[in-house]
C-alpha cells in the first residue's frame, strides 16, 4: 500500500516533468511511443514490486531498450554516438523504475544545451 507522502512525491514528479520536459523525453517519446509520465509510473510500480529475479530481468530489458533508443537516435536523429550516448544514459534510471532518473535527465539536457550553444 503507498502512503500518502508517495502519492504526493509521485504528483509531484509528473507535474516537474510536464513544466520542465527535456529533449530526452520528447525523443524517448517519439522512439517508444509512449508518454514518458506513462512509462515513469509503470517501470516504477514494476520495479518495486519484483524480486531480485525480475529486478534483474527488468534491467537487461532496460538495458536493451536503452541500446535500442542510443541506436535510433544516431540512424534516425543523425545524432553523434556520444550525444546519443548521453540521451540515452540520462533515461536509464527512469526506465528501471528510479525516480532519480527524472533528475538526471535534466541534468544531462542541461549540459547537452549548453554544448549546443557553444
Amino acid at each position: 500500500m503507498q502512503s500518502r507522502t508517495d502519492e504526493f512525491l509521485a504528483t509531484l514528479e509528473i507535474r516537474d516533468i510536464e513544466e520542465r520536459y527535456p529533449r530526452s523525453f520528447e525523443l524517448y517519446e517519439e522512439y517508444s511511443q509512449r508518454s514518458i509520465a506513462v512509462t515513469i509510473r509503470v517501470r516504477k510500480e514494476s520495479f518495486e514490486k519484483a524480486d531480485l529475479k525480475t529486478v534483474r530481468e527488468i534491467v537487461a530489458e532496460a538495458e536493451k531498450e536503452i541500446t535500442g533508443f542510443c541506436a535510433w537516435l544516431e540512424e534516425t536523429k543523425n545524432f553523434e554516438h556520444a550525444t546519443a550516448h548521453y540521451y540515452s544514459a540520462s533515461l536509464k534510471s527512469i526506465l528501471v523504475g528510479l525516480p532519480a532518473g527524472v533528475q538526471v535527465a535534466q541534468l544531462f539536457d542541461a549540459v547537452l544545451q549548453k554544448q549546443i550553444e557553444k
